[in-house]
Order: structure tokens, then sequence, then C-alpha cells
């Protein structure tokens, strides 16, 4: 039989949700192939903008189906929308809202962000690499995020401040003795630029496909995001970022084609958000602390009633009486009508939007501020305004994590080769669909996923199920 490899290119279940083979006669096909590869923070606009030279990507998307924007999970952040984009379904399932775990000191106030913590931890449903591996599959990462010791990868390279400490431990000898680190430390890769990190990681991509061959790759690319941060979005580095992000494109494709399985292969390309230039940053924790609810020592907080954790685009506020409704009320007064803030969101509002209510979930809180177009929102807590000219202060030209009711959140998706058909405009789709839709190239289902599958433009071979 011939080989069936499908491989996705990304620019990201509820107790009891499971995937199943489609067919009685026939589980998880071993010849079919993903590879998800995400481009952080590459905006769908960005794809048919002739001023970012894109010759490959834009190559696959004339040449097969594509969609003029793919809408990301609330928050339009990273790690959650990683997390979407391989359980098919929200934070208010998966749990994740913030590029890490947000925990409570003692049980209250001040709260921090950790990243430091494993995949069992914070992902409370079945991911596609759990399924795939549960049928037998070949899986890997590279830098993906929430994957640090998850047991259903075969290879792994997680997206965590240790990196290189939890990659699995073939791989990292592998990776040292080809000289693509220096050596097993962690700061062998911390030591590269933003871009160097980025040819670290597709390296290490490129070494699995070749050597591995894994049924299942995801691959998470950064330099994209980090760029549109610190410069905006429109910007020569922005440009300069994404055409060479098209460059490691191309180059995970040569692999693919060394890996002699290019006439099999099926190409998905989306990323996990898109981008709003921010020359203006609130401070919510200034306010807090102006009002006494909040102190600061050595330009951290140090005690507070309410605090603000931003989310880029929006953020949340924690008290440290979920129960105190006065204590909310006045919270609620201090910021309406505050420049930058477009809507206060209560958690009665969260489930339809996405996002876990807080009796549900610690990880978000009593009151989600959205900010308005032009507006970021930052943690800092000491500065005299409360809102602030970014470049004056450092803080990012350009945020993701906003409502995704502004279209510059949507996302690129370009699906490309065997089994999609050409010339197909999906319109605007969802990022929930993105796994069921790998799952169906493995010819399983995802129970309990939100998302649909993308059947308009799947042409299944014959030795695929649908």
């Amino acid at each position: 039989m011939k080989k069936i490899v499908a491989v996705f290119v990304l620019i990201t279940f509820a107790s009891g949700m499971s995937a199943v083979p489609d067919s009685q006669e026939k589980s998880a096909s071993e010849e079919a192939y993903v590879v998800i590869i995400s481009i952080d923070g590459f905006p769908a606009n960005a794809l048919w903008d002739h001023q970012v030279p894109l010759p490959f990507i834009r190559g696959l998307a004339e040449r097969g189906s594509w969609a003029e924007g793919m809408v990301p999970s609330v928050p339009s952040n990273t790690w959650s929308n990683h997390t979407s984009l391989v359980t098919g379904v929200p934070s208010s399932m998966h749990s994740l809202v913030y590029n890490g775990w947000l925990e409570r000191e003692n049980g209250t106030l001040p709260v921090r962000v950790n990243p430091r913590r494993d995949k069992k931890d914070m992902v409370r449903v079945p991911t596609l690499f759990d399924i795939a591996f549960e049928n037998g599959l070949k899986t890997a990462e590279v830098n993906w995020p929430a994957t640090r010791n998850a047991p259903t990868l075969h290879d792994s390279f997680p997206d965590t401040p240790d990196n290189v400490r939890f990659m699995s431990d073939d791989l990292r000898w592998e990776i040292v003795e080809l000289g693509i680190l220096n050596d097993f430390t962690t700061h062998a890769l911390w030591s590269h630029s933003r871009v160097g990190r980025d040819v670290v990681w597709k390296k290490t991509a490129k070494h699995i496909l070749e050597t591995r061959t894994p049924n299942l790759l995801l691959i998470h690319l950064l330099n994209v995001d980090g760029t549109h941060h610190r410069y905006g979005i429109s910007t020569d580095p922005g440009y300069t970022a994404m055409a060479l992000a098209d460059h490691h494109v191309r180059s995970i494709f040569e692999s693919i084609k060394d890996a002699g399985i290019l006439e099999q292969t099926t190409i998905f390309l989306v990323s996990d958000h898109g981008f709003i230039n921010t020359p203006k940053t609130i401070l919510p924790n200034v306010l807090l602390r102006k009002k006494g609810l909040l102190t600061v020592q050595n330009g951290q907080v140090e005690s507070a009633r309410a605090q603000a954790v931003s989310l880029g685009g929006s953020a949340m506020i924690y008290l440290d009486d979920p129960e105190d409704g006065e204590l909310k009320k006045r919270v609620k007064s201090m910021f309406r009508g505050l420049e930058g803030i477009g809507r206060i969101i209560t958690p009665d509002q969260y489930l339809e939007m996405g996002l876990p209510h807080p009796s549900e979930s610690d990880q978000t809180g009593e009151l989600m501020l959205a900010a308005d177009f032009g507006y970021g929102f930052a943690n800092n807590a000491d500065l005299a305004n409360s809102v602030v000219e970014s470049r004056d202060h450092g803080f990012y030209m350009g945020n993701h994590g906003f409502l995704t009711d502004f279209s510059e959140m949507n996302a690129l998706f370009i699906a490309y080769g065997r089994g999609i058909k050409s010339g197909h405009n999906l319109g605007i789709i969802s990022n929930l669909s993105v796994a069921p839709t790998a799952a169906a190239l493995f010819g399983l289902k995802i129970n309990g996923a939100e998302g649909e599958v993308l059947d308009s433009i799947l042409d299944m071979p014959s030795g695929v199920n649908k």
C-alpha cells in the first residue's frame, strides 16, 4: 500500500471525549502522516499583501485551498490557541488561558503565570497527539506549547523556558551531535537570537522528518510573533520576518521531499492569531495602586485586593475575595470610561465567549477588560500614569489577545497537496476545525470536538477513511 502523508503547516474534550476509528474494519492508518507547523503571529491578511515576499507560501495557497481568515479562540494568544488547534475545543473546555498556568500565592493575591508546568497540569482534555499515540501512531513536536513531559510524544522539544532539559533524551543527544545545539544546556538554545532559535527549531524538525517520519509532527516558529510585538505590523522588520518564515516552510518542504514522501504529502499552513498595532498601553495595576488596592515593591506586586494580568489586547482582574460584591462593583466603576477600555466583561458572559467560568476554573478573573483598537495592556504597576505611549516605555508596539470581534485577529490557513482540492476558498473558518480535519486524515474522529471537519476541501483517496 502506498504511504499516505498529511502535513499540517500552521501559522493552536471535556471528560469522556475520545477519538474512534471511522470504520470498524480499519483503525488509524499507520500510512498517514500529519506535520503541523505553526508560524506564530502570522496574520491572515498578510497572505495576499504583496508587500510581503511570500513566494513559497503564496504558491501553496494558489495551488491548494485557503481561508480568508481563521478565527482564533478567546483569548487570542499563543498557548490557548495552540491547544485549541490540537483539541478542537475552546479554553472553556481545555482550560488554558495564559501562556502558562496562573497560580495564586498561598491561595490569594498576587497571582503569577508559571510556564514551567507539565502538559497534564494544564490541558484537561485529550489532544490530537494523545489520540494518535493511543491508535499506534508515532508522534513528535518541536516547540509546541503545553507539551512538557507529555507521555504520548515519542520525540519532544517542548515550548517551555527549560526546554532543553525536558527534551526527549535521544533527540537531545542527536541534535547536539549534529551541532544544532552546542551543548546539553538550556543556555545553548537561549543564547541564540529570536531568529536563531527559529533556525534551531526548523533544523530539529527537518532532522525528525528525515530520520523518524512520525505520523504526527507539530512545529512552532516564533520569530514573526516576536518581531510584530516589537515593531508592530506593516513594518519592514515584520515583512522581513514573514519572508524568513517563507524560507523555513520551503526548507521543511524540502525535507519532506528528501524523505521520499512528497507525492503522498498534504500540507496545511495556519497561524494562532493575527496582530493589531498598539501605540498606547493601558496599565490597570497603576490605577489599582493609586486607589489603594495594590502595593508594589521593587517593581513587583507585593500585595493586592485586586490585580490585573495582561493578555495583550485584554486583561483579567482578580480579587482577593471573589465573593466581595462591593469590591467588584468598586473595581468595575474604576475602569468604566477609562481611555482605551472598550468593554468590561463579567463572568456571566465568559462561556459564550469560550472562556471558563471562575466558579469552574481558577484561571479566569472576576472581571475582564477588553481594549479598544490601538491599545494594549501591560502588567507594570509603578509608573505614574495608567495610560502611556508604548514607545516611550518599551511596551509592545503590536499585540494580540484582543476579542475576536476584530478581524485583524484572524489567523492564516492554507491546505495543499494530496487529498486537498485545488482552488477552493473557505471564506472564514474556526481554528477548532483543525484537529478534527487532521484526525480525519488518519481515519479517526474526535468525539466532542466543537469544530467541524473541513469536508469541502477534502478529496480523500480510497485508502483513507472519511
